[in-house]
């Protein structure tokens, strides 16, 4: 017996429902693959690590120069205020010898030699007073006697060694008579003033030599006023 038509399509349909299930299902099973696929386990070897990158050296830094000093701005030096000098410092010690020599026609020849000490005060650089002794020895004819006194001095420098020397003298001396006789036991005090001018040579700050050329411009008896007078002597400042 022959299927009818019916049959055959029941059949027919039967088979495509079967067919559109089974690629339904062959479609829903790829998507489930494609979503819940495992991780594939890398077979290649691991790559080697890649090397840090060598960072450069930090550029050295050139020392900062310390900055100069500005130089301090010149202070003039104060002179310092000259100190006064002490009494020592204006004080010095001295002496000199003194040499003479004349001739007269009434008298006869004189000559006498004699020694004064000094202490001397200076009252600024060029002027120096002070006192002094005097001793001399004298031979006037052929007859000799000594004298002694005080003085009292001046001194100006002039011009750098060089000075003009003054001094006034009370003498006791030996007195004689009208004829040039001495009389003896008889003595008196006579006044003479000096005037002259001198040299003076320091062989260091404190120690030198004087030179004299001095003359007798008055005296009591007013003789030998011509007479010059030489000394020699030394000076030594005591600071």
């Amino acid at each position: 017996m022959q299927p009818t038509l019916f049959t055959r399509l029941s059949r027919l349909a039967i088979l495509l429902i079967f067919f559109f299930l089974g690629n339904w299902a062959t479609a829903v099973a790829q998507e489930r693959d494609s979503t819940q696929q495992k991780p594939q386990l890398e077979t290649m070897p691991p790559a080697m690590p890649a090397k840090p990158p060598v960072e450069a050296p930090p550029p050295v830094q050139a020392p900062t120069p310390e900055p100069k000093p500005e130089p301090a701005a010149k202070v003039e030096k104060e002179e310092p205020l000259e100190s006064k000098p002490s009494i020592l410092e204006k004080l010095f010690i001295g002496g000199s010898g003194d040499l003479g020599f004349s001739s007269s026609s009434y008298y006869g020849n004189f000559f006498n030699i004699g020694a004064s000490p000094i202490l001397g005060y200076r009252l600024t650089k060029r002027l120096a007073v002070g006192p002094g002794l005097v001793y001399n020895y004298y031979n006037l004819g052929g007859r000799s006697f000594s004298d002694y006194g005080a003085k009292a001095f001046t001194q100006v420098i002039i011009y750098k060694a060089f000075f003009l020397h003054g001094e006034h003298q009370i003498i006791n001396t030996q007195t004689y008579d009208q004829t040039g006789q001495i009389i003896p036991d008889n003595r008196e005090n006579i006044q003479s003033t000096l005037a002259g001018a001198g040299y003076r040579q320091m062989s260091s700050s404190r120690f030198g030599f004087d030179l004299y050329l001095l003359f007798n411009i008055a005296n009591t008896y007013e003789v030998n006023n011509s007479r010059p007078i030489i000394r020699a002597g030394i000076i030594y400042n005591l600071k």
